[in-house]
């Protein structure tokens, strides 16, 4: 249930409490039925809108609640990467080949920072990483060793197969002394 709906049932089931207290009160006699009877006329006469609205909006709120009991309840499949064994099916989800691709990307030296997304294309499994690097290493050696590691990781872990891992560098990361090294040399 989504948080707009928990919201109109806890606002619905407040406006029943408060409707059911009143109807206790008036039928029980704790109330002189004298208090109630302007209000019964008003809404019988039909001359008040207000009540008519009320009614309709809490005929539109039962039929959503009454409709949506009848609503699937099915746990929803995580998207991943699905391969099939002797004994059955496996879903490995792509959360779980990006937190792998990151875990061996970041054992490349050189890399700062990371974001990762995997596809699971006709064509091949295919895993994009964007990176930022220190530059200090240079960029072919450091992009090939990427490559080769994340590959072999997600292969060997997941039992995957990859067709391809791009590289994006998206920037040189700042050296945090270049400053101070400049002034003193």
């Amino acid at each position: 249930m989504n948080l707009f709906d928990r919201f109109i049932l806890t606002i619905y089931s407040f406006a029943l409490i408060v409707l059911s207290c009143i109807a206790i009160a008036a039928t029980s006699g704790l109330v002189p039925q004298d208090f109630f009877r302007p209000y019964v006329d008003q809404m019988l006469a039909g001359t008040n809108i207000t009540y008519l609205i009320v009614a309709i909006i809490f005929l539109v709120v039962s039929l959503r609640f009454f409709f949506s009991s009848f609503r699937s309840n099915k746990p929803k499949v995580e998207r991943g990467i699905r391969q099939r064994s002797d004994l059955g099916e496996v879903n490995i989800t792509i959360q779980t080949i990006q937190t792998i691709a990151e875990r061996a990307a970041r054992r490349v030296k050189g890399v700062r920072d990371m974001k990762t997304t995997v596809k699971a294309l006709e064509s091949g499994n295919m895993i994009t990483l964007r990176v930022s690097v220190d530059g200090e290493t240079p960029l072919p050696e450091l992009t090939q060793k990427l490559q080769a590691d994340v590959k072999e990781q997600v292969e060997g872990i997941a039992g995957v197969d990859i067709s391809e891992v791009a590289i994006v560098v998206t920037e040189v990361a700042q050296q945090e002394n270049y400053a101070a090294r400049k002034r003193v040399e």
